[in-house]
């Protein structure tokens, strides 16, 4: 006989998760006063992920992309810029070249060369900002889940986002709150989507990449992680990942 019970599964009372289980045949779990099956037909991500990582631009941290772009290709030199990649945001991303080496880089592939203030306001002007709900949810996670972030970033960014973290809310010390700990690519020597990027968090982490969900908005970084065996989520920045986090728990493998 097939009989379907509830069970509750939930992180946290804002965000309950109840699990319908189709179970056969049927036995008793004493501690819990729930029926468990010998063989249970679900596989729900809530059963197994104890690893939570996300990505920071676009699934915590809010930014837009195309307002440095649009300031960008209007002053970059086309065939001086086709190793922009490369040569200039990767090395910066990974760590390999100063920050001022980075804006040089950018100047002498601009049309014109102007102030290296001009380049630092464009490259900062994606940044827009993480709410305030973000941050507590972080924080509810972690009291059912190992939490982290990993984050291609760079060093302009990272001050200019504790910037605006300490003034738009009161997390200041945000990355100690919300995280059991954070890698970022300009700290690692490592960039998603490369191989050795996560297997550098899973072996630094101790944790097993079947029981963690990765998170974030570049496909690249999602098939890369996948490809490991890692469980993924390609997040669209139109939702919020607050709103969406018990449905991904709930999800099939």
């Amino acid at each position: 006989m097939h009989r379907t019970h509830v069970v509750d599964c939930s992180f946290s009372s804002t965000f309950p998760l109840n699990l319908h289980l189709v179970v056969s045949p049927i036995e008793a779990l004493p501690d819990m006063g729930y029926l468990l099956p010998q063989q249970i037909e679900v596989h729900y991500l809530c059963l197994m992920i104890k690893n939570l990582v996300f990505d920071f631009g676009n699934v915590l941290f809010d930014i837009d992309e195309s307002i440095t772009e649009k300031w960008l290709t209007e002053q970059l030199d086309p065939e001086k810029s086709k190793d922009l990649m490369e040569q200039v945001l990767y090395p910066f991303e990974r760590g390999e070249i100063s920050e001022e080496a980075f804006f040089n880089r950018l100047q002498r592939r601009s049309k014109k060369v102007l102030e290296g203030s001009f380049y630092y306001k464009a490259w900062n002007a994606m940044l827009l900002g993480m709410p305030a709900h973000r941050f507590h949810f972080l924080k509810q996670m972690r009291q059912s889940h190992r939490v982290y972030l990993l984050s291609n970033n760079n060093i302009t960014h990272y001050r200019a986002l504790k910037k605006i973290i300490a003034e738009q809310t009161s997390f200041i010390a945000f990355e100690k709150e919300c995280f059991d700990k954070t890698y970022y690519s300009f700290e690692m020597g490592l960039r998603k989507p490369e191989k050795e990027c996560y297997e550098f968090v899973l072996i630094d982490a101790g944790i097993s990449a079947k029981e963690t969900l990765f998170i974030d908005d570049k496909l690249e970084n999602i098939q890369s992680a996948a490809a490991m065996g890692i469980h993924v989520h390609h997040h669209d920045p139109s939702q919020d990942i607050v709103e969406i986090m018990p449905m991904l728990l709930q999800s099939t493998n």
